[in-house]
Formats: structure tokens, C-alpha cells, sequence
């Protein structure tokens, strides 16, 4: 990952040397005389946007690939139990968001949600949780559009 990181870097540097030295990229736009820093940095930002987004979902994926890694590894020791127990505390502290559509998970999000985590444990709880029953006026219901 560290060399993966750094050959980003390298890449990024050298792709802003060639926006920043070109001088034809500059006329193109209408700056004859002048060539200024900034305009090459807008023109950079906005070449390298595309290229990004491709490095930060493989970088994503492969972030997440390792925690599927260390959780297996968990599981391998025996410690599936405490685990779980741990990435639920940590999910109710941070206020992490509970389930999200895979698509939009492993492209925002360097590690995977709780639900993922806990299906490749095969962790389903050790107790089942009461819920009291509650009343619902018709009316109401009705009200909202929505079905029960």
C-alpha cells in the first residue's frame, strides 16, 4: 500500500510539471505573454479529477480487501465474538452510518459498514432483542401514505 501511495504521489508531481512547463496549454486558453501558476493548477485539478476517482476506488478496494484480511484473521484465533462485540461499540461511539448500498460503500468508504463486517464473521447476535408492540391509530397511517 506504502508503494502503491508513493507511485501516486510520483505520478501526481510529475503529471503537474509537465500542466505546469506546457506553454501551448496556456496559449490554447489565451494567455500569450503571462502564464500563470494558478491557471496551470485549475487545469491540473481538473485533468487529474477523472484519473482520481479510478485510484481512489482501487485504493478503497484494496483498503477494504485488508480489513476483510484482519477480520478473518480475528475470526481464525477465535476472537469472532469479541470482534463483533468491538465494531458494534465502535459503530454506536462514532454514529457510523448502519447499512449503505454496496456500490456507494466500496467506492466512499475505506472500510466496509457493520453488516458487512459482521456477515464475513458470521456473527448474528448472541441474544434476541424485545420490542414492545406499540399501538398505530389508522388515521394516521392513512395520513402518512405509508403501509405498515
Amino acid at each position: 500500500m506504502l508503494i502503491f501511495i508513493q507511485a501516486h504521489f510520483f505520478y501526481i508531481f510529475a503529471l503537474f510539471s509537465v500542466f505546469i512547463n506546457n506553454r501551448s496549454l496556456y496559449q490554447s486558453f489565451g494567455f500569450h505573454k503571462e502564464f500563470p501558476i494558478i491557471i496551470g493548477f485549475i487545469l491540473f485539478s481538473d485533468a487529474l479529477a477523472p484519473m482520481d476517482t479510478v485510484i481512489k476506488l482501487l485504493m478503497n478496494i484494496l483498503s477494504r480487501r485488508y480489513e476483510f484480511q484482519a477480520d478473518e484473521f480475528a475470526q481464525n484465533l477465535g476472537y469472532s465474538s469479541e470482534l463483533a462485540r468491538s465494531l458494534i461499540k465502535l459503530q454506536i461511539q462514532n454514529l457510523s452510518t448502519m447499512d449503505a448500498d454496496w456500490m456507494y460503500a466500496s467506492y466512499h468508504f475505506s472500510h466496509p459498514i457493520l453488516s458487512e463486517r459482521l456477515g464475513a464473521l458470521g456473527w448474528y447476535g448472541d441474544s434476541t432483542v424485545n420490542v414492545p408492540e406499540v399501538k398505530v391509530d389508522d388515521a394516521a397511517v392513512k395520513a402518512s401514505g405509508r403501509e405498515l
